[in-house]
């Protein structure tokens, strides 16, 4: 689906945390504050030690840690206003684009957007 965006969106990429399926990631804390923006948890992954928020929905708890059930990128796209992007899936709140000007992948809040009617 297309949607335009509606207000900017920098990146702050200090921590991205990139993980395959099956990989181990240790939970730190779940998110607690905007309701908006509930059920992410911070992870640790096992091999490379990167960290960051990972969609619950994404995760299966084993005790302390979890188990990724899809790859998962934390990495966010850096948009401007007007700019138009294919938004190929959404998840709490976050929907995941490729930006039509420039083909670059991430992660931009929902409030951001507006669908693009036909």
């Amino acid at each position: 689906m297309r949607h335009v965006i509606i207000r900017n969106h920098i990146v702050n990429q200090a921590n991205l945390i990139e993980v395959k399926k099956n990989d181990r990631v240790l939970r730190l804390e779940e998110y607690i504050g905007n309701p908006i923006w509930k059920n992410w948890v911070y992870c640790i992954a096992r091999d490379t030690l990167k960290e960051g928020w990972i969609p619950r929905e994404y995760l299966r708890d084993v005790d302390e840690e979890s188990i990724l059930l899809e790859d998962y990128s934390s990495r966010e796209l850096e948009i401007t206003v007007g700019e138009v992007v294919q938004v190929k899936k959404t998840v709490n709140s976050w929907a995941y684009c490729v930006s039509e000007r420039t083909a670059d992948a991430g992660w931009v809040p929902v409030d951001h957007m507006e669908k693009i009617e036909r």
